[in-house]
């Protein structure tokens, strides 16, 4: 069959024509696509959202991962810190709820003092993978919801960290480095600065049965430095509250190596009060406040004693873990795979909403964080603050904090009054801005109680 010149270039634009056109509703579908993995979906899952950026903070990305814990292999009581090189390592736990098991990869993160990306490459801060997969893991038995338990201990044999500083460890999942669920903060320190802090009331007469100050002293040791003013970093933290920790402060005046820092109002911290507590290690009785145990078809409910705002209660001391968490069970052996999951009623009665802002239930158990999931909601009819968390089984230290509108700090003065007397612990960081480094090291850590002074 003969085809002309002219049949031949009509055929030709035909097919030119249809492959555009392919081309363009293929271009239009895979930006219809990506445009609408951008919708927040924070109205079907409070705090959740769907690009998942990494702001630093220890936060949470996935509704089904519960109860992080990440603390130095010393003690389940202690700080993710430890030394560059040394002994102790960092052990990360946390629980997957979801019915499919993940595969949960894990990479690592160097940050600056002020927890911005340091912009180091990998190579720069670790030895060995860039990533690796959390191998260590188990199922759930005798519970009534069922999870999957994972375990890390880092640095090990596969990564291990070779600076100083602030550090996150970003959880994906699937081997997908975009499915993050969770990022966590930890630091490893090279002791070279010796820190000696002194705390007292507030030097100011009207604050000094509220407040307390912090007075401190950094001997730099060999640090290389010869501009302390600018090359060195302070930030003191109260019962590892990232919210109101104090940050930018500058030396009063240098005496030969040592840095003393000695203010008024730069370093004091609202007292607060003694952090509330509840015992859930067993659903077959009740402990101390909690007022009653149910067996719902969704599960176990703990339903904790109503518990007042503390504003204008007197002081009264009792010991407290400061905000930590511990999963514990009485009635079975293993906690970490034999607690079950329990619904946890909150009430904090008040006859009128306090104000413009909100009331947030805080400690480990929030990831130390004002996160949405743990703002309480105002009942009117019942006159009290209320919320409903999914906790694991175990014991709890909590406070109300309240947040006001637009206010990135929570306050205590409100929801658990302010008492100079309060046992808090500190952690005092000092870093050193080291320009051959092209990083922030973490050149000294202190922590103490106030007990102790």
């Amino acid at each position: 069959m003969f085809i002309t010149p002219s049949a031949s270039l009509k055929i030709l634009l035909v097919l030119i024509l249809n492959v555009c056109f392919i081309h363009s509703g293929h271009a239009q579908k895979t930006k219809s696509d990506k445009s609408q993995k951008k919708v927040r979906i924070d109205d079907a899952k409070p705090g959740y959202y769907d690009d998942k950026v990494v702001d630093y903070t220890n936060r949470k990305y996935d509704e089904e991962i519960r109860t992080i814990i990440l603390h130095s292999s010393a003690s389940e009581l202690e700080p993710p810190i430890i030394n560059l090189g040394g002994s102790e390592t960092l052990i990360l736990r946390f629980d997957d709820l979801s019915e499919d098991v993940r595969e949960m990869n894990y990479t690592f993160e160097h940050c600056s003092h002020d927890w911005k990306s340091s912009e180091l490459q990998l190579m720069d801060f670790q030895e060995g993978f860039n990533s690796d997969i959390i191998a260590n893991y188990q199922f759930s038995f005798n519970t009534v919801r069922n999870y999957t338990n994972y375990r890390l201990e880092f640095p090990n044999d596969r990564i291990r960290f070779t600076r100083s500083g602030n550090y996150i460890i970003k959880i994906y999942a699937n081997n997908d480095p975009e499915d993050i669920m969770f990022v966590a903060r930890f630091m490893i320190v090279e002791p070279r600065a010796i820190i000696d802090p002194t705390v007292r009331n507030s030097s100011v007469v009207s604050e000094r049965d509220r407040r307390q100050e912090i007075d401190i002293n950094v001997n730099l040791g060999n640090v290389p430095t010869t501009n302390p003013f600018g090359d060195i970093e302070l930030v003191v933290l109260q019962n590892f509250r990232w919210d109101n920790a104090k940050r930018g402060v500058k030396p009063s005046f240098v005496k030969d190596n040592t840095l003393i820092y000695d203010y008024q109002n730069e370093l004091t911290f609202d007292g607060g009060n003694e952090f509330r507590f509840f015992d859930a290690k067993s659903v077959r009785y009740r402990s101390e406040h909690v007022s009653e145990v149910k067996l719902e078809p969704d599960g176990y409910h703990i339903y904790l004693t109503p518990q007042k705002s503390r504003a204008y209660s007197q002081y009264m001391f009792q010991r407290d873990i400061n905000g930590r968490l511990l999963v514990k069970n009485d009635d079975m052996q293993d906690a970490h795979l034999e607690s079950d999951y329990v619904q946890v009623h909150f009430t904090m009665p008040v006859d009128a909403m306090l104000g413009n802002g909100n009331v947030f239930i805080f400690g480990q158990l929030s990831n130390w964080s004002l996160n949405k999931d743990f703002r309480m909601n105002y009942n009117a009819e019942d006159k009290a603050y209320e919320k409903t968390i999914l906790l694991k089984q175990g014991y709890y230290n909590y406070m109300y904090l309240w947040q006001y509108v637009n206010n990135e700090v929570g306050e205590t003065a409100l929801t658990e009054g302010n008492h100079s007397q309060t046992e808090n612990e500190y952690l005092i960081l000092v870093y050193f801005k080291d320009q051959s480094f092209f990083s922030d090291r973490l050149i000294g850590f202190k922590k103490f109680s106030t007990l102790a002074n």
